[in-house]
């Protein structure tokens, strides 16, 4: 029969007293704790180049889905359907309409993304064949920016001389 006494340390081969193996002391964790902000502090930059990219892509993603359906509904009902920006310019959202007023489609303001035609056109109208109004001096184009933070990330929506509609990355369109 063996007795332990109560609160005696367990002793190595050698008769030193053993560490107790777990945890970790006061002195790591905020050390840990420390070097854990400094990687964080440095990576939220880029988080938020990335946050915006992310933000612009999806919002010229939707102008884009906007403008297929419209020239899709042009050809589909074989009339004029005109997109028109909203009170305030297209920042503030779009509607799509057709001949007599009819609505088919509106999109609100967007948070935290600016949407710019270059040439300040306020109409993008589709003809029932699908192409855009004949005797245009230019397509439009539309730049479509979000900001996060510092960081600011460009996207580009542009309608060829077909009526086809496609996006690009980048500051310039």
């Amino acid at each position: 029969m063996k007795l332990l006494r109560l609160n005696a340390e367990r002793m190595s081969a050698c008769g030193a007293p053993r560490r107790r193996d777990g945890g970790f002391t006061l002195t790591e964790l905020v050390v840990t704790i420390a070097i854990a902000a400094i990687l964080a502090t440095l990576a939220v930059p880029s988080f938020n180049n990335i946050i915006a990219t992310e933000h612009a892509r999806a919002a010229a993603s939707e102008f884009y889905t906007s403008l297929i359906t419209t020239r899709s509904e042009a050809i589909r009902l074989d009339q004029q359907v005109t997109m028109t920006e909203s009170a305030g310019g297209w920042n503030y959202g779009w509607t799509t309409r057709s001949i007599g007023n009819t609505t088919l489609d509106t999109h609100g303001q967007m948070n935290g993304v600016s949407v710019q035609e270059a040439s300040g056109a306020t109409t993008v109208t589709y003809y029932p064949y699908g192409r855009l109004a004949r005797g245009l001096a230019t397509t439009p184009t539309f730049v479509i920016t979000a900001t996060t933070g510092s960081s600011t990330s460009t996207q580009c929506v542009s309608i060829d001389p077909t009526g086809t509609p496609y996006m690009k990355a980048g500051s310039t369109c």
